[in-house]
């Protein structure tokens, strides 16, 4: 009779735990998530655990209690505290990760004009085009094709288009990659630009090829040429780099504005401070969007090696978590640059004037890589087709909850 009232008061004493643990259980959550969530729970005293599945608020100020008491600790820096953090954070982008999949499309009807498309006609090879109108059909301004070597531009009459079988592809920003196949029914002029019409498609395949959150911003970093080929991860720079701005950021890569213009495939590191943490990022530049008219470059910079605390610093600004006392802070010193700024005279909008301190990069014995360094030689058809393919088949299966 006493063991039965022991189990029973073990039972009483654990219920909320074995409750946590199968609400989230039932929810598809990791065994390994579950445990961190409820080591979580138990820290900042949590009320409701089961919040911690349901509510990222609740989940971020948990996290940023953390950080509070650890720092107030000068346990920070901490092997044990950044371990922490590091599940917390990645647990953090699944659930965020998860509900943009969830948005994404399912049809073309909810595609928007203006969109950017690539258009793989079977033998012809890949052509650009941009979504016009969409209604009853899909109106697309007649494609072209343009070799980045001789600048010849080529556009197919619109009677080649109909009636054949034509593969699109798209990225969605915010949001992933789609792909679908339609027929080209018939040709047409919409507000004076030569059409062609395309079948509606009732299946879009997406391709999630991000695994993290990204955060718009805009910070002034350095940057740095890795020109040797052994790299000390551990070194910052002391002398200044090329002055470049972020325009946004994650914990995999960072969109760079740079003045002048770029070059692919070149090994970087971006050194700049976020709060009171100095951020060092080792990387390749992915690819080059150049304007022309403003003499810039836009850098998809993609981060290959980065310090697991730094990592953590990028992934609490990207989420917004701050202690309470630096949001104080932080408000405190943005209202007085605002009043700053009232005293003063009227500041001018527009562009980011950088210089062109990426001189560097230039090359100029292929200066057709100005015209459009993000387009696609035909004879890359194929790769298209089967990296998408791998994606969408090596994509992560979210869970669904």
């Amino acid at each position: 009779m006493g063991i039965v009232i022991l189990v029973a008061k073990l039972y009483v004493l654990n219920s909320e735990k074995i409750q946590f643990f199968a609400t989230g259980l039932d929810s598809g959550f990791r065994f390994s998530e579950i445990r961190t969530l409820w080591r979580l729970a138990t820290v900042c005293d949590l009320e409701e655990p089961n919040s911690l599945y349901v509510s990222t608020a609740a989940l971020n100020e948990c996290i940023s209690k953390v950080i509070a008491e650890e720092k107030q600790k000068n346990n920070i820096n901490s092997f044990k505290t950044q371990q922490f953090l590091d599940r917390l954070y990645k647990f953090r982008t699944r659930i965020t990760l998860d509900k943009e999949a969830r948005k994404g499309l399912d049809n073309t009807r909810y595609l928007d004009a203006g969109q950017r498309i690539r258009i793989i006609l079977p033998g012809k090879g890949i052509f650009v085009s941009k979504i016009k109108n969409n209604a009853h059909e899909l109106l697309v301004i007649l494609p072209k094709q343009e070799d980045k070597k001789t600048k010849r531009v080529l556009v197919l009459k619109p009677e080649e288009w109909v009636g054949k079988r034509i593969s699109v592809y798209l990225w969605r920003k915010g949001d992933a990659c789609y792909a679908f196949d339609t027929i080209v029914l018939a040709s047409s002029v919409f507000q004076g630009e030569e059409c062609l019409v395309l079948k509606h498609s009732e299946q879009l395949d997406r391709s999630q090829k991000r695994q993290s959150v990204r955060c718009e911003c805009q910070i002034p970093a350095q940057m740095y040429m890795i020109t040797s080929a052994v790299v000390d991860y551990n070194v910052a720079e002391t002398e200044p780099g090329f002055k470049c701005l972020l325009e946004d950021i994650s914990e995999d890569g960072a969109l760079i504005r740079v003045g002048g213009m770029g070059k692919t495939n070149i090994q970087i590191k971006i050194q700049f401070r976020l709060n009171d943490t100095l951020i060092i990022m080792y990387g390749i530049i992915r690819a080059v969007e150049y304007n022309k008219a403003l003499e810039q470059s836009r850098l998809h910079f993609e981060c290959i090696h980065i310090d697991p605390s730094m990592k953590n610093a990028i992934l609490t600004y990207v989420y917004n978590i701050i202690p309470a006392d630096q949001k104080e802070k932080d408000l405190a010193i943005k209202l007085a640059e605002d009043d700053s700024n009232e005293e003063g005279e009227n500041s001018k909008s527009g562009e980011p004037a950088l210089k062109s301190d990426i001189a560097g990069l230039k090359d100029e014995e292929t200066e057709e890589d100005a015209a459009e360094p993000l387009e696609i030689a035909p004879e890359d058809e194929v790769k298209l087709r089967s990296s998408f393919e791998d994606e969408a088949i090596n994509k992560p299966q979210s869970n669904q909850k």
